[in-house]
């Protein structure tokens, strides 16, 4: 028996649904970075600092930044769970998943060089093979390590946070310590500085080089951010097996505790995190920087599983049909839509498109969010009424299955 993609009347609809919610939510943060230095996300390098930014920045930060990219590791862990189910171990299905993870690993580096450093698609794939490591452990051995993988940021944080609190009473380490300090706020400022100048004026060659740099800048703090991402994968490898997506109608209870549960610590911690955030700096070493992370890992998984919680149980009460069906069209399209919202985003605000670049507030942002999801909501459906999958996820699957995938519809005669 030759491996298959899945074909559209075994697709699970609330995974697709959840998939496109996940893409909305992942582009209203990450539009912040595609229009202005990722150093925004530190202290108060942001240049808009007028009430109406504030209030936006504050909006995205309490309903998105931490919570979406949680949501989406959940539903990539549940795909890898779903791939699974396809064979047993027999009928060699690892090698074509892990093909599968290696060309969604090399789709990832060329997001990084030609379009955008803020890529997750490299992450996954990494990720992905680790995940491969457990997919024979029981579920109590998966929420374990998850648990674990979940609170390595929070750790490590305060860790770092205690070293340097220690060594700032030392007098010959403190001041070596202020010195790097003032070296490293140096350093951010003139990489905030390069990158409003390159990406608003700078040509394709230089944008391609100062964004290595800026991907390679960010590979430091691989510990307090990516863990989460595994620890995610697991988890939804759990749900999967205990079909909490495929028969939500059997676990109405289940949600309801679920939401239950996470939905007031969610909300506490998005409140910490968008309220506290500003006050954040690398350079000034607090208790705070430990509860503000506490509050982008934790607190955004607990939202993360509140929007979980409440898309299943509208699913369960078939409200809302016509907009969910669009929205699994977004959500089958993931690979490409990711892509695309990369392909507009920086030709919006890239010198070789229309130089918005560091001319666009946070509010404006949230404006153009919602047009290039509008025109994805409605692009999707409208794509898979004559075609299988879409353009990368063809690709994708051609590539992984080692033979070309039936791409259009047969016409009826």
């Amino acid at each position: 028996m030759t491996l298959q993609p899945v074909s559209e009347p075994n697709r699970i609809q609330l995974l697709d649904q959840l998939r496109g919610f996940a893409l909305f939510g992942i582009l209203m943060v990450n539009m912040a970075i595609f229009t202005n230095p990722h150093t925004i996300m530190f202290g108060n390098f942001s240049i808009w600092q007028d009430p109406e930014s504030k209030a936006a920045t504050w909006f995205i930060r309490f309903f998105f930044e931490g919570k979406f990219y949680v949501l989406f590791s959940l539903m990539f862990g549940i795909g890898f769970q779903l791939f699974l189910q396809k064979l047993d171990e027999s009928r060699e299905v690892m090698p074509v998943y892990r093909r599968r993870l290696f060309f969604l690993f090399l789709f990832g580096a060329l997001h990084v060089i030609l379009l955008w450093f803020g890529d997750i698609l490299v992450w996954y794939a990494l990720f992905g093979f680790v995940m491969t490591w457990f997919r024979k452990k029981s579920n109590r051995t998966l929420l374990r390590w998850s648990l674990f993988f979940m609170f390595i940021p929070v750790v490590a944080t305060s860790m770092l946070m205690l070293l340097m609190m220690v060594f700032r009473n030392i007098p010959e380490a403190a001041e070596g310590m202020a010195e790097g300090m003032a070296a490293q706020q140096q350093a951010m400022e003139e990489l905030t500085r390069k990158a409003y100048d390159i990406y608003a004026n700078g040509s394709f060659g230089e944008q391609l080089r100062f964004r290595l740099t800026e991907y390679a800048n960010l590979l430091g703090g691989i510990i307090f951010f990516y863990p989460n991402t595994l620890a995610m994968f697991l988890l939804g490898m759990i749900f999967m097996r205990k079909g909490f997506i495929t028969e939500p109608q059997q676990h109405k209870t289940f949600f309801k505790k679920l939401l239950t549960y996470t939905l007031p610590l969610g909300i506490l911690c998005a409140y910490i995190l968008s309220t506290y955030s500003p006050q954040v700096t690398q350079n000034d070493p607090t208790w705070l920087n430990v509860l503000v992370l506490f509050s982008h890992t934790q607190g955004g998984t607990a939202l993360a599983l509140s929007y979980l919680s409440l898309m299943v149980m509208c699913s369960n009460s078939g409200r809302f049909k016509w907009f969910r069906r669009r929205l699994a069209s977004t959500g089958r399209m993931a690979l490409t839509n990711y892509l695309m919202q990369s392909l507009i985003a920086t030709s919006l605000f890239f010198s070789y498109g229309l130089g918005l670049y560091g001319k666009t507030s946070p509010l404006h942002g949230i404006f153009i969010v919602l047009a290039i999801f509008i025109f994805q909501f409605w692009y999707s459906d409208l794509w898979l009424k004559h075609f299988r999958y879409g353009p990368m996820e063809w690709l994708w699957r051609t590539l992984t299955y080692g033979h070309r995938i039936e791409f259009k519809y047969t016409k009826k005669l």
